[in-house]
């Protein structure tokens, strides 16, 4: 398998991914992914962004990311608390596995070659991640890959007014403890 930084010519397979991911959700009664986001000019900007990874093999992407740097604006205001204050982080949205793989652990495996990936940058200090409350195959996967529940966020800022979804963070390998607690007091 090989995690690598997707094309515009993946954009059929990551749009085919994300329908399966929003079938999913349906089929469960869950509301994410129910409305117009995410829609194709959101993944059309994720690619052209360079944020979108896809985790393919023998030439077929099985699942799909979008890893993006900076202040993410669903992430200012949190109901809870973050593990990190004013550190450098990335988030990641719009995890989906293709229907033909679920059930074969392919999200671990997309996350664990992320973290491989991140855990590489020195300045990155965590990643956060952001689900459902009714997404509960969703929170597992991300528990089970070390975040930490850190409270709730609004998704105003991304057009879903109302919706509040369970945020997490996970601290990149090179954080050492001293360093979280001076940069928690700042």
């Amino acid at each position: 398998m090989l995690l690598r930084q997707a094309t515009m010519a993946d954009l059929p397979e990551i749009e085919a991914i994300i329908r399966d991911g929003r079938d999913l959700l349906a089929a469960q009664s869950i509301d994410q992914w129910q409305g117009i986001y995410p829609n194709t000019a959101v993944l059309v900007d994720d690619i052209h962004q360079g944020w979108t990874v896809v985790l393919e093999e023998n030439h077929e992407i099985l699942g799909t990311a979008a890893i993006i740097p900076g202040v993410d604006p669903t992430y200012r205001q949190i109901d809870g608390q973050w593990l990190t204050h004013d550190a450098a982080y990335l988030a990641i949205h719009r995890v989906a596995v293709s229907a033909h793989h679920h059930g074969h652990g392919l999200a671990g495996e997309l996350f664990q070659r992320l973290f491989a990936q991140i855990d590489q940058a020195d300045h990155i200090e965590s990643i956060r991640i952001d689900t459902h409350p009714q997404n509960m195959a969703m929170q597992h996967i991300i528990k089970k890959n070390g975040f930490t529940e850190t409270g709730r966020i609004d998704l105003d800022s991304v057009g879903l007014a109302g919706v509040q979804d369970f945020a997490y963070e996970r601290l990149t390998a090179h954080v050492q403890p001293e360093h979280l607690f001076q940069t928690s007091l700042a």
